[in-house]
């Protein structure tokens, strides 16, 4: 078991298998983009087949892979698979931008890949155009259709809190009414070297004071995750109940309850989106020093995961926040 020095069991591993992504989100990458990481640099098929192995052998039950964007990593579905066949008890899970998804969904299936989160900002294409500087608006709202369709799939649709999502709450109630859908809205996050926009930062309190005005919010906090939470939501002049989580990784901490670690595409551990430690896990194994090597690195980290981040927003302008991060960005953290 992995239990850091605040008592928190760490049962859940966020895997980056790529730095690479189809999109060019802004609160993601900087406006001139990123250098994309060596070939060499990040880890192979079967170290990430090994590594996840591991971390299963020592307490971890869930992983999700991430970005990047994981379904543009050659090999993405066989490191699936293989994880599936080593571990056929754990819990795999994928975030993406929905972009090629329609293509993978059944082999997804079979693979028995039941958590999907997409990632969805919008319902307008010229605003999506506008935050991802691309025209695939229309391919990911074929692909969560063709996702909700199969029936077997829990799917969230991840949105980033912006300025424009107070405005479109009605649009997003509209387009998911009486889908098996959950609406996940997200703080957003000064990752990396981002520059500070003109776009205010919204909290979630914000985004859930908005959507009691289009409709009746109550709070399920029987069905909280560790880090969302969770509402029960019927829009007006109607009967359907509605699912919808808050991420309020600002506003809110929900450090206390956190139990994951992250392991970023060039094998680095990290125990904490917004801390800058790193442990570097690649370089012992590819100079085969051993396991238990690579074991003791581990549990170095998880004794010194932090008991919170030191993220903070200036509430005088409520326009920017401040955080000790990383300089990497979320592309090369994962999501």
């Amino acid at each position: 078991m992995l239990i850091d020095s605040f008592n928190r069991e760490l049962t859940y591993l966020r895997v980056s298998v790529t730095d690479k992504c189809n999109l060019r989100c802004k609160y993601c990458m900087p406006p001139e983009g990123v250098s994309w990481l060596d070939h060499d640099q990040v880890l192979r098929n079967e170290e990430f087949i090994y590594f996840v192995g591991l971390f299963v052998s020592m307490g971890i039950k869930k992983v999700r892979f991430t970005g990047g964007e994981p379904l543009v990593r050659k090999g993405f579905i066989d490191i699936i698979r293989e994880v599936k066949e080593k571990c056929p008890d754990l819990e795999v899970c994928i975030t993406t931008n929905g972009v090629l998804l329609e293509k993978y969904l059944d082999e997804l299936a079979l693979l028995e890949v039941r958590k999907l989160n997409i990632s969805l900002d919008t319902l307008s294409p010229t605003l999506y155009h506008e935050i991802t500087g691309r025209d695939y608006h229309a391919r990911v709202l074929n692909s969560i259709r063709k996702a909700l369709d199969a029936g077997v799939f829990d799917v969230k649709i991840n949105a980033v809190i912006q300025q424009h999502t107070l405005k479109e709450l009605d649009s997003f109630v509209d387009y998911f009414e009486g889908e098996n859908v959950s609406l996940r809205f997200i703080e957003r996050m000064p990752v990396g070297d981002l520059p500070v926009d003109d776009d205010p930062f919204v909290s979630s309190d914000q985004l859930i004071d908005a959507l009691s005005k289009i409709g009746k919010v109550n709070r399920a906090m029987n069905v909280d995750t560790s880090v969302a939470m969770m509402y029960d939501f019927i829009p007006k002049g109607s009967a359907v109940k509605m699912r919808v989580g808050v991420i309020p990784a600002i506003s809110h901490k929900f450090c206390n309850s956190c139990n994951r670690l992250r392991l970023t595409c060039d094998g680095a551990l990290k125990t904490c989106l917004l801390d800058n430690s790193e442990y570097d896990l690649k370089t012992p194994f590819r100079m085969d020093s051993g396991e238990q090597v690579i074991k003791d690195l581990i549990y170095e980290a998880v004794r010194n995961k932090q008991k919170e981040h030191k993220m903070n927003c200036f509430t005088d302008t409520n326009r920017e926040c401040s955080a000790i991060t990383s300089s990497r960005n979320m592309s090369k953290i994962g999501g």
